[in-house]
C-alpha cells in the first residue's frame, strides 16, 4: 500500500531563543517491507540540513540556527510504500525449537542484546519496580506471539489508557503508581514484560494510518508500539495501546532502546524562555 504523509509540527517560545541545534527523525524507514519513494523537509526559519544514520538504523537529519527567533516550524512531505502482509501469516516452530533459534541468533548477533540487557527509567527491570503486579511470566510451552498477544491484554486489563496522564519519557515508576499511560507508557511497559522473559524487544516511533472515521476519536500524531523479535519471522510489530499486531498501516520511523533514542524532535538552544507545548499536525492518506 501507498501513502502519502503531511506532517507539520510548530515549536513558540516565549521569548526570542538563538543558537538552536536540534535533531529530527521524521523520515519513514527504507528496508525490508518498507520502502520510502520520496521526501520533502523544510523548517521555518530555514536551516541547511545535514544528515546521518545513527547506531539503530534510523535517518537523522540535524540542523543549526544561529539567529533569534521565536517559533519554529518543521514541515514534511513524503510517500512511502509498504508491504507489510497479514502479521499471522507464518507458522511458528514448536516453543522448544523457537527459544533454540532465538538463544542462537543472540549468540550470532550480539548487538541484539542491546534490546534484552538495556535498562532505564523507562525501561527498567520489573523487579525493580517497588510494587509488583504479578505481571506475565516466561511460559516455556508456548510460543512468543502468542507470549506477546498475552502480555498486550494484561496491559489492557491493569492499565488505563488516559491522554494527557504522563509527560515525554515519563519512568515507568510512575506509570505503575498511576495505573495509566499513553501509548509509549505501555510500549515502555511491554519492551519491560518482554526483556523480563530474555527476548529482544525495541521501541519505535511511527505514523498509523487510520480510517476517516477513527480519526474522530484518535487525535492524529506520531505513534509508538513495541517490536519483539520473533526467529520465524524477525521483528513484529506489537500495539498495547490499540492491542493489535502491526500490519501495513504501520509506517516505522525510528527504533531504539526506549524512546529517548527514538525521538522524532530532540535539541537545545541559548535563551531565557521556556518552549510550550508543540503543536501538531499529522495527515496519512492511502494513495490511489
Amino acid at each position: 500500500m501507498l501513502y502519502r504523509i503531511e506532517y507539520h509540527t510548530t515549536l513558540e517560545y516565549e521569548r526570542p531563543v538563538f543558537e538552536q541545534a536540534g535533531e529530527l527523525r521524521l523520515l519513514p524507514r527504507s528496508e525490508g517491507y518498507q520502502t520510502l519513494k520520496n521526501f520533502e523537509l523544510r523548517l521555518d526559519p530555514e536551516a541547511r540540513l545535514s544528515h546521518y544514520v545513527d547506531a539503530y538504523g534510523n535517518r537523522v537529519h540535524c540542523f543549526n540556527i544561529l539567529s533569534a527567533h521565536e517559533s519554529l516550524s518543521i514541515r514534511l512531505r513524503a510517500e512511502v510504500e509498504n508491504h507489510l502482509g497479514n502479521p499471522f501469516d507464518f507458522i511458528p516452530a514448536p516453543p522448544e525449537e523457537e527459544r533454540r533459534r532465538l538463544d542462537r541468533t543472540l549468540r550470532e548477533n550480539p548487538r541484539m542484546l542491546d534490546f534484552v540487557l538495556s535498562v532505564s527509567d523507562t525501561v527498567p527491570a520489573l523487579e525493580s519496580l517497588p510494587e509488583k503486579l504479578r505481571w506475565p511470566h516466561w511460559d516455556p510451552g508456548q510460543n512468543l506471539i502468542q507470549a506477546g498477544l498475552e502480555a498486550m491484554a494484561w496491559i489492557s486489563e491493569h492499565f488505563t489508557y488516559l491522554p494527557g496522564s504522563s509527560s515525554v519519557h515519563c519512568p515507568l515508576r510512575e506509570i505503575f503508581e498511576k495505573r495509566a499511560g499513553v501509548c509509549q507508557d505501555f510500549t515502555h511497559l511491554l519492551i519491560a514484560i518482554a526483556r523480563s522473559w530474555g527476548v529482544p524487544a525495541r521501541y519505535a516511533m511511527g505514523y498509523q494510518y487510520l480510517a476517516p472515521e477513527a480519526t474522530e476519536e484518535i487525535a492524529p500524531a506520531t505513534h509508538a508500539w513495541a517490536e519483539i523479535y520473533l526467529p520465524d519471522r524477525g521483528w513484529q510489530g506489537f500495539d498495547p495501546s490499540q492491542q493489535l499486531l502491526a500490519n501495513d498501516g504501520y509506517l516505522p520511523v525510528a527504533v531504539g532502546r526506549d524512546s529517548q533514542d527514538a525521538a522524532p524532535h530532540r535539541g537545545c538552544y541559548k535563551g531565557g524562555a521556556a518552549g510550550r507545548e508543540p503543536r501538531v499536525e499529522l495527515r496519512v492518506a492511502q494513495q490511489q
